[in-house]
């Protein structure tokens, strides 16, 4: 486990030595909408850009206040260098603010490669050969950047992969959600994440083994298991605070966590459309998935859990979640199951406040149980 749980902190010297041995190119990449299948098979090693918990001093040179946090956390790690490693970055059609990000890259940043993706709003067939047509163009756009050829064997392989990984990312969670739980929720979410930044081979050989291991665990049966709906969450921080305060998250709705890794891609066919379809239907996303199947999605993963209450977690100026939030919160609350609502930025004044939230929301659910 400790693989995992060191690998975010040390994640820029990981991929600084991972070019030095292989001589290979480093892509950033932003949101679950990025097919990384097709970056890994033109043998470019592709990682999650992630924010951090400190003053945003240079993005806020550029940006708004009032804009997604977590947005420019990570272009303010960018512009202050600590990301001098890429080469390039791929900035998906995600959001208003992350749309706004290639302009700015293209402008702020010296890559030798920045490339936009669009990813259609809304879930249909036209939306579908509109971005199976685009994902061509990201294809087109990678072999000349790396110089080598994406053939369909290559891109198989990638998917095969891939798609190992996300079903070794479902064992994962499906241990989780065991009574007790043998595994604690900021430990999952520690190998989701690192799965973003490490090499997807790397990652399937660790969390095998991994697996293997947790089976062998007795679970802590005194904690408040809980349920976790969030719109970013790109570290483990939170979770451990909810570990603190004696609960412990056993299920979640996050593009941190289960939506990342949700659905296979199919290996027959044009597999181009595939990445297409997987891409654009699996990952459950209030910016493209109207609320009756995000709220869906979220009762599917909450489904025999076992949990005894549920925190939504929402940032500051993220109108697709926020616009859901409360329709998410009657369906679990149609459950009978206690809602906590948080709305912010994460900073270290929040978090004193979130931890006194969490503890008086566990004891209320404990004192229900009694």
């Amino acid at each position: 486990m400790q693989n995992f749980g060191e690998y975010r902190e040390n994640r820029h010297d990981e991929a600084r030595k991972w070019k030095r041995q292989t001589g290979g190119k480093v892509i950033g990449t932003i949101c679950c909408c990025v097919p990384e299948e097709l970056i890994h098979a033109a043998g470019i090693l592709p990682v999650r850009l992630l924010g951090e918990h400190e003053p945003n001093t240079e993005a806020d040179l550029h940006f708004p206040s009032n804009l997604c946090p977590y947005c420019k956390s990570w272009f303010d790690q960018l512009l202050k260098g600590r990301y001098d490693y890429l080469d390039g970055v791929v900035v998906p059609n995600a959001c208003n603010i992350v749309k706004s990000a290639y302009g700015f890259a293209k402008r702020l940043l010296d890559l030798d490669y920045v490339h936009f993706l669009d990813v259609p709003q809304r879930i249909s067939a036209e939306g579908i050969d509109f971005f199976t047509y685009d994902l061509g163009n990201l294809k087109k756009s990678l072999e000349d950047f790396s110089g080598k050829k994406i053939t369909d064997t290559a891109l198989k392989d990638s998917i095969t992969v891939y798609n190992d990984n996300r079903s070794l990312l479902e064992k994962l969670y499906a241990l989780r959600r065991k009574s007790p739980s043998p595994v604690s929720g900021p430990e999952v979410q520690a190998v989701v994440i690192s799965s973003m930044l490490m090499p997807k081979e790397e990652h399937n050989r660790l969390l095998s083994q991994l697996l293997k291991d947790i089976e062998k665990r007795h679970g802590d049966n005194s904690r408040v298991r809980l349920f976790i709906s969030a719109s970013i969450l790109d570290d483990i921080d939170f979770l451990e605070l909810v570990e603190e305060c004696g609960g412990t998250v056993v299920a979640d709705d996050m593009p941190f966590g289960s939506r990342y890794f949700f659905g296979n891609v199919s290996l027959d066919g044009d597999l181009l459309r595939a990445l297409a379809e997987r891409y654009l239907t699996k990952i459950a996303c209030p910016r493209k998935m109207l609320p009756a199947d995000r709220l869906a999605f979220s009762m599917a993963k909450l489904a025999g859990a076992e949990v005894s209450g549920a925190i939504i977690h929402a940032m500051r100026a993220c109108d697709p979640h926020l616009y859901e939030y409360p329709l998410l919160r009657l369906e679990l609350e149609k459950q009978r199951l206690p809602v906590l609502f948080f709305r912010g930025e994460e900073t270290e004044t929040e978090r004193e406040q979130q931890k006194a939230d969490i503890e008086a929301f566990i004891e209320m659910i404990r004192d229900r149980a009694e």
